[in-house]
C-alpha cells in the first residue's frame, strides 16, 4: 500500500492541473492461497486480495478528488468468474491469510472487486462514470502464474491478447450505458450483462463491508503519511 500511495502522489504531481479522463484498474493475480500467519508485509490478507482488490480501492481513495474534478470514467477489469461465488459469507475466511480454505481464491477476489465497483459507482454518482468489463479468457497474460490453473490457447473460450484488449478498450468509449445504474458489467462479446447474472454483488451492505475507508486501510496496512 505504501507503493500505491507513492504512485498516486507522483501521478498527481505529474498531472498538475491536467485531468484524469480515464482510469483503468487492471492489476490481477490468479495465484492460489498460501496459508500463513500473515500475508505480504504483515497484512492479515492474502496477496490475491491485496492485488485484485484492496490496492485498487486504496488508489481510488487517493485519486478521488481528481477523478471527481475530471468527471473521469473508471474501468474495473473484472471477470466472469464472479459467478462462481455462491455464498458471500465465505469471503472473509477465503481472504484471510491464516484461515485454511479452498486455495482457488481468484473468483472470490474478483467478486469482492465487483462489489467495490458498485460501491464506487454509488460514491461517484453525478461526477464520474464507473463500469466493469471482462476481457474474456486470455491465457497468455501470465494471470495463472503462482496457481494450479492451466490456461491453454486451445480452450473453447480462449481469446488472444489483442482480442482481450479490444474488449477492455470498448469499456472506455461505449456511450450506451444502461439506464439502470446497477447494470455496469460489459461482457467480452460486447453486451451489457443483465444484473441478475451477478445479483449477489448488488447487496449494498456487502459493498460497504468490502470498501473500507482510506483511514482504515492506512491503519490496518501500516501506511504512514
Amino acid at each position: 500500500m505504501k507503493d500505491v500511495k507513492a504512485f498516486s502522489q507522483k501521478a498527481l504531481e505529474k498531472l498538475g492541473s491536467s485531468p484524469i479522463n480515464y482510469l483503468m484498474l487492471n492489476a490481477g493475480t490468479g495465484m492460489i492461497k498460501k496459508v500463513a500467519e500473515t500475508g505480504p508485509h504483515g497484512s492479515k490478507w492474502i496477496e490475491p486480495y491485496l492485488v485484485n482488490h484492496l490496492s485498487q480501492h486504496y488508489l481510488m481513495h487517493l485519486l478521488r478528488p481528481k477523478l471527481e474534478q475530471s468527471k473521469a470514467r473508471v474501468v474495473f477489469v473484472s471477470s466472469g468468474a464472479v459467478r462462481m461465488v455462491k455464498d458471500p459469507s465465505t469471503l472473509d475466511d477465503a481472504m484471510l491469510a491464516a484461515k485454511e480454505t479452498d486455495k482457488a481464491v481468484y473468483p472470490a477476489s474478483k467478486f469482492i472487486q465487483l462489489l467495490n465497483a458498485h460501491w464506487w459507482r454509488r460514491e461517484l454518482k453525478g461526477t464520474s462514470e464507473v463500469v466493469a468489463v471482462s476481457p474474456g479468457l486470455i491465457p497468455n497474460t501470465g494471470i495463472a502464474r503462482g496457481s494450479d490453473m492451466k490456461l491453454l490457447d486451445t480452450l473453447p473460450d480462449a481469446k488472444s491478447v489483442p482480442e482481450g484488449a479490444q474488449s477492455v478498450l470498448a469499456a472506455f468509449f461505449r456511450n450506451d450505458i444502461p439506464e439502470d445504474p446497477e447494470q455496469i458489467f460489459l461482457t467480452s462479446w460486447g453486451e451489457w450483462w443483465p444484473k441478475d447474472v451477478y445479483g449477489l454483488t448488488l447487496d449494498k451492505a456487502l459493498q460497504d463491508k468490502w470498501s473500507p475507508s482510506q483511514a482504515d486501510i492506512e491503519t490496518e496496512e501500516g501506511v504512514t503519511s
